[in-house]
């Protein structure tokens, strides 16, 4: 399988690339472990190159963390893309302004986690 047709297959955008998530060599370890599993779940793997991407960064800019926010907001799997959002809701550097703008989302689970991380800085 080519490079594109993988990328394509577990419905990354040009996002992923821009934010630095998907790399050349990120995309063909990806397809290794694609090939070689049975679990052909798109959004498994883009969860596991999102957590590899932020676990290591020690920290993010507003903007980053504002990109990476929408990037899950905009997840073809809303169960993903709302771990995505939670993820980096609950980062200590997330931008207060992305904290306040959750609390006005329609998901709960976001206005919670948004709300109490607020709280804490109230504090």
């Amino acid at each position: 399988m080519e490079a594109m047709s993988i990328f394509r297959e577990l419905e990354f955008n040009q996002e992923w690339i821009d934010l630095g998530i998907v790399t050349p060599a990120k995309l063909i370890q990806i397809e290794d472990q694609w090939t070689g599993s049975d679990d052909k779940n798109p959004e498994h793997y883009r969860w596991r190159a999102f957590l590899d991407f932020i676990q290591a960064k020690d920290s993010l800019d507003a903007i980053a963390a504002r990109r990476l926010y929408n990037l899950g907001a905009s997840d073809p799997d809303s169960a993903m893309g709302g771990s995505i959002m939670a993820h980096i809701l609950r980062r200590k550097d997330c931008p207060e302004d992305l904290l306040q703008a959750a609390v006005g989302s329609k998901e709960k689970f976001l206005q919670k986690i948004a709300n109490e991380k607020l709280a804490g800085l109230e504090k």
